[in-house]
């Protein structure tokens, strides 16, 4: 009988840059669970993020965020999506160095 083991594990934890930039490449399949962004400035701040399939690119159609985040303010993105290994998670922010993101999830790592 085939079974999964299940580890959460933090994808991701830095700040996007001002072109869209490949964040992570999922190395296993992944549940995503939650986007946590913070605003270091005083100023707001927008930010796009995209879950990029294998064979997709970064468009409208890939884009999952795009939101303006108030200054010094923190919000959570929760999510409960299932996404296959290759995946990558990419984004871009308006404005350098202003938003810090924390990405985390489950991996789905097969048994035997």
């Amino acid at each position: 009988m085939a079974y999964e083991l299940y580890s959460a594990v933090d994808l991701y934890a830095g700040q996007p840059g001002v072109a869209l930039t490949d964040l992570v490449t999922l190395k296993q399949k992944t549940i995503l669970k939650s986007v946590v962004i913070h605003n270091t400035t005083g100023l707001s701040a927008k930010l796009k993020l995209y879950i990029i399939r294998p064979g997709k690119s970064a468009n409208a159609e890939t884009q999952r965020i795009g939101t303006s985040i108030a200054g010094e303010d923190t919000i959570k993105f929760s999510f409960e999506t299932v996404l296959p290994k290759g995946t990558k998670l990419a984004a871009v922010q308006a404005t350098a160095g202003a938003l810090s993101l924390d990405i985390s999830g489950v991996e789905v790592i097969p048994g035997v």
